[in-house]
């Protein structure tokens, strides 16, 4: 799937089962594009970066207006990670810019 975010085309993988949703990018050194977590409706969401290897931003969405945007969120090794909450039926993390 693509997305075009600030007339710029994404592929994004889809994390639509529980299973995917659980993994996200837990122990991956890259993302090529962006990463789309689907939900059945909209409702309150926490992200954290436990076992992650790339900062990400983490953008929640619901329907389609953004929400929240929590921008370079660092990986965590060690526990208790921070975790970033937001509101969404769809959450993208994309490589962060810094």
């Amino acid at each position: 799937m693509k997305l075009t975010i600030n007339n710029k085309v994404v592929p994004v993988e889809i994390m639509d089962t529980p299973e995917k949703i659980s993994a996200g990018m837990m122990g991956r050194g890259s993302l090529d594009g962006g990463m789309l977590f689907l939900f059945d409706k909209a409702d309150e969401r926490s992200f954290w970066m436990k076992n992650c290897l790339i900062p990400l931003d983490i953008i929640f969405i619901t329907g389609n207006k953004i929400t929240k945007v929590h921008k370079n969120c660092e990986p965590c090794t060690a526990e208790p990670c921070e975790s970033y909450t937001g509101f969404a039926d769809k959450v993208l993390e994309l490589p962060s810019k810094n």
